[in-house]
């Protein structure tokens, strides 16, 4: 009966190791197989992310096709247009579902703004930035990306990062930038480029308003303490 058992266990063990023993060949395979499939991901995520960076520029070249063409707002003062735009933002964001095509006349709108908001001379921007209602907050990003102005860049980082619309908070974003570029990345305090890093780990990680901020911090000193 001993004997029997012994047999049986040293059989066990000799299946185990025969099992567990791979050939060189077989490694090399599975780690070729491993360095293969880790490619394949490396050039999927860097087709990914080409693809987001050309949606990215579209969209801004669609602004910027809007804003050097032809004024599409009939009539009144440049008051009067802006108003008439940031209540027709209101009433797209009640009525519409979310998807491409609200996103498109959303950023028709945008582009009037950015168009109209430098005549205005008499804009509040602190209270724009600070107001409950999106469509006011966006005609203070689309000042701020039109005419950038070094005064208002903490406020519109807190305006920015505290945004709940996510095609309000792109526009901020790239609002920002513009500020920086026109400030100097060098003169951003290091509790602004702070601030931002603390926004960035709030958003999603693939998010276009992430994408928007990341590029925001690599204008400034990104490794400053």
């Amino acid at each position: 009966m001993g004997d029997r058992v012994r047999a049986a266990s040293a059989s066990t063990a000799a299946t185990q190791t025969h099992f567990c023993h791979r050939s060189p060949a077989q490694s090399r395979t599975k780690l070729q197989y491993r360095r293969l499939q880790e490619r394949i991901d490396a050039t999927e995520q860097h087709t990914q992310e080409v693809r987001q960076a050309a949606d990215d520029a579209a969209r801004q070249a669609r602004v910027a096709l809007v804003t050097s063409g032809s004024e599409n707002v009939p009539g009144g003062s440049p008051t009067e247009k802006v108003a008439q735009l940031t209540r027709a933002f209101t009433e797209l964001r009640r009525t519409e579902p979310s998807g491409p095509g609200r996103t498109y006349r959303q950023e028709q709108i945008f582009a009037e703004l950015v168009r109209l908001t430098p005549q205005l001379t008499d804009m509040d921007l602190p209270a724009a930035l600070g107001s409950d209602d999106g469509g006011t907050r966006l005609t203070a990003y689309a000042r701020l990306y039109a005419r950038p102005e070094g005064q208002y860049l903490k406020a519109l980082v807190e305006a920015a990062l505290t945004e709940e619309m996510h095609f309000n908070q792109y526009w901020a974003f790239h609002a920002v930038g513009a500020v920086i570029d026109a400030l100097g990345p060098g003169r951003v305090e290091l509790s602004t480029i702070r601030r931002l890093r603390q926004g960035l780990s709030l958003l999603p990680e693939d998010s276009d308003r992430a994408r928007t901020l990341r590029a925001v911090l690599a204008r400034v000193d990104y490794n400053a303490p």
